[in-house]
């Protein structure tokens, strides 16, 4: 929302805006405006949804408004996937610098106001949000189960995402994911396997970031990674095939070599108490599981704050977490971040921990950030993570604060 409001604010439009967390909602908010645009996290009783329709004031859903701006770019690109959107549409935003594209990512920080040749945007599968897109290219990174709240089943999942390929014009999917090959009839395919359109070879690793040899129909580049984790060869394979389709050359390579990441994927915030302190989004055991794969490659040890994002995805994928949580020396867990969602389905953190130690793993839950803030200073791990999509960012920032006042910060 934030990154939209920039957008529309830089075509001149007053912009306004309110959220639950930082000054409420109030239905007097909206008095002069022109349009709403909000998320389909806020119910339909919202008092400021309601006063602009008892005003008059037309609405319009986020993922909706979306679509009709990207309709106002020369070419849209748009990229889906259960996991790693947000780095890879950066990413890709990157690879085309040298063209000045708007980008559209869904983290603070990560958007970028460029010009109106190319809009390059996240394509969220939640609600089906994306199929209100309809992209020049459609870039499809990988495919799962998530969102039980709106997706029965993986099935339904990929029917989704086979809507979505349909209204792209071209789709760019990942070859090494049978699911995302059958998405449609002729896509061009990324990965690793010698059958994809675009694939890398020789890959090698250094400190936990990638080098590899870009093999595109015609020709072979040298690229070397700034950001660590094998997940980002496909993040890198899909911004350089995307930018190979639409015509750019070597200065994809130089962008997608010199992204340094975005805010909260794998991000690292400071020394305290003798431990790197880091932040990630990951919220789905998929991509708990990448995090502390590339977490292994660098540290000796890890400990991970794991803050659940929705109940309807605990429950569902409780096994799961616990599974790919497991991979961590010390897990502590913080209450679930409920999103849009109430406390009624009868899942906490603590059933999360409770599969964790019956499995033979350190884990501990606890109720509330200070404990969490306390249970970190005596951590003995080289690096504890603070995972999860909420606000768990901020448990990372009080124990650097903490860190600082005892002089055990740098």
């Amino acid at each position: 929302m934030r990154a939209l409001a920039d957008l529309a604010a830089s075509r001149g439009h007053n912009v306004t805006g309110s959220d639950r967390d930082t000054g409420g909602h109030d239905g007097r908010n909206v008095t002069d405006c022109d349009l709403v645009v909000y998320t389909n996290a806020v119910p339909e009783d919202n008092c400021e949804l309601v006063a602009a329709r008892r005003l008059g004031i037309p609405t319009i859903e986020r993922a909706t408004y979306l679509g009709e701006l990207s309709r106002s770019f020369g070419k849209t690109i748009a990229v889906a996937g259960c996991h790693g959107k947000s780095t890879a549409t950066a990413m890709i935003g990157k690879a085309f610098s040298a063209r000045n594209p708007t980008v559209h990512v869904g983290v603070a920080g990560g958007s970028t106001l460029g010009g109106r040749g190319f809009f390059i945007t996240e394509a969220c599968e939640y609600n089906k949000s994306f199929l209100h897109l309809s992209p020049d290219l459609g870039v499809v990174l990988n495919l799962g189960y998530d969102h039980p709240d709106c997706y029965a089943d993986g099935a339904a999942v990929e029917r989704a995402f086979s809507e979505f390929c349909a209204n792209c014009k071209t789709a760019l999917v990942n070859g090494d994911d049978a699911r995302c090959k059958t998405l449609c009839e002729k896509p061009v395919t990324f990965g690793l396997g010698k059958d994809n359109t675009y694939r890398a070879e020789n890959i090698k690793s250094e400190n936990g970031c990638r080098s590899f040899t870009f093999v595109t129909p015609k020709r072979r580049f040298a690229v070397g990674l700034s950001v660590a984790g094998g997940h980002n060869v496909y993040n890198a394979l899909a911004a350089l095939a995307a930018a190979d389709l639409c015509g750019i050359g070597a200065t994809a390579i130089k962008g997608v070599g010199s992204f340094g990441g975005i805010p909260r994927r794998f991000e690292r915030k400071c020394i305290a108490y003798g431990k790197t302190v880091m932040t990630d989004y990951a919220h789905h055991p998929d991509e708990i599981s990448a995090t502390l794969d590339v977490a292994r490659e660098i540290f000796p040890s890890v400990a991970v704050v794991f803050q659940p994002h929705t109940y309807s995805r605990t429950r569902a994928l409780l096994d799961g977490f616990a599974a790919a949580l497991g991979k961590a020396d010390t897990v502590i867990l913080a209450p679930i971040f409920p999103a849009r969602e109430t406390d009624d389905l009868g899942v906490s953190s603590h059933d999360i921990a409770k599969l964790l130690r019956e499995r033979g793993k350190r884990a501990y839950c606890f109720d509330t950030m200070p404990e969490i803030t306390l249970a970190c200073k005596t951590l003995t791990e080289k690096a504890v993570i603070f995972m999860g999509a909420g606000d768990i960012d901020k448990a990372a920032d009080r124990l650097a604060e903490k860190a600082e006042a005892d002089g055990e910060w740098f």
